[in-house]
């Protein structure tokens, strides 16, 4: 009987768990530490990217589907050209949204650290933050100065700004 009353809550534990969405888009952020200087970027999975003496290889995005908590998981290969152009590897595994440190790219100069998985399919189903300022005249919390906010993201909250 015992068991029979395990295997049934172990059965339905797992079934309210939906399937992680692999994704073909991300968020990432880099910091040179001793420049200071922040950049983020959209990466594509299968696409290296340079950051200083650093070349990205991001090999997949996993998301949770938008009913669930946040959770994005992206698996990298970091590389390092040393003053010889020979590559090696600074950075092998999986990062995590939600915790950095749980996984983190351990380098004197730099850090990277995912943002988000771009989940276009769901992307396309939300309203957009202009279209809600421009239907409703709300005013936009987010301020020009705020180190959060991306380049594009503060051109564009000028952008909203300027239309009100």
């Amino acid at each position: 009987m015992k068991k029979i009353l395990f295997l049934s809550v172990a059965l339905f534990s797992f079934s309210a768990f939906s399937a992680d969405i692999s994704t073909k888009k991300m968020m990432i952020r880099g910091v040179d530490k001793i420049t200071g200087h922040v950049s983020t970027v959209e990466a594509t999975v299968g696409q290296s990217l340079e950051f200083g003496t650093l070349t990205i290889f991001p090999e997949k995005c996993l998301t949770k589907p938008q009913e669930e908590m946040p959770e994005n998981a992206a698996f990298f290969r970091v590389f390092e050209k040393d003053y010889e152009e020979k590559k090696s590897i600074v950075f092998n595994g999986w990062m995590f949204s939600s915790n950095p440190a749980l996984s983190a790219m351990e380098h004197p100069r730099y850090d990277i650290w995912l943002l988000h998985c771009i989940n276009e399919e769901a992307s396309s189903l939300l309203v957009l933050p202009e279209k809600i300022s421009q239907e409703h005249d709300l005013n936009l919390i987010a301020e020009d100065d705020n180190p959060a906010l991306s380049e594009e993201e503060k051109e564009h909250t000028e952008e909203i700004k300027n239309q009100q």
